[in-house]
């Protein structure tokens, strides 16, 4: 069952992932020419990058060694699926762009997670505060 908040999750890390891509270009590589082609390359290899994120949906919560084994399985199908889409692109070719690219992707995926665990720390902290202000006013 897809749940509002699922899709909720999806859309915004598929822009976390496009945002980090996108910084990503103009941080490291400023020579590039960001035209509308390069444009909707990034937001294909966002959705490539976000659909792996499917194995983490479950109809029952999943307890924190699931979490971790599916996380595990994310990322492998994550490289798998970003290197065939540059593969079927032709932006790497030869061993030593797979393993360059490989790496970057894994770089993206820390910092996506990093991005994700700050936003829930964020949200955690909110509805705690909420809840001690509830406390307060039905003492």
């Amino acid at each position: 069952m897809i749940t509002k908040e699922r899709v909720l999750k999806f859309i915004t890390d598929y822009f976390i992932i496009f945002g980090i891509l996108m910084f990503g270009t103009v941080l490291f590589t400023p020579d590039t020419n960001i035209n509308k082609q390069y444009i909707q390359l990034a937001m294909t290899f966002a959705w490539v990058g976000d659909l792996p994120s499917l194995v983490f949906w479950s109809r029952k919560e999943l307890t924190e060694s699931q979490q971790r084994l599916r996380m595990l399985l994310h990322f492998v199908l994550l490289e798998t699926a970003v290197l065939l889409f540059a593969t079927y692109a032709k932006i790497v070719s030869g061993f030593p762009a797979y393993v360059g690219f490989a790496l970057q992707i894994g770089v993206i995926y820390l910092l996506v997670r990093l991005v994700a665990y700050r936003n829930d720390v964020s949200t955690a902290t909110r509805i705690n505060e909420k809840l001690k202000d509830f406390n307060r006013s039905d003492e």
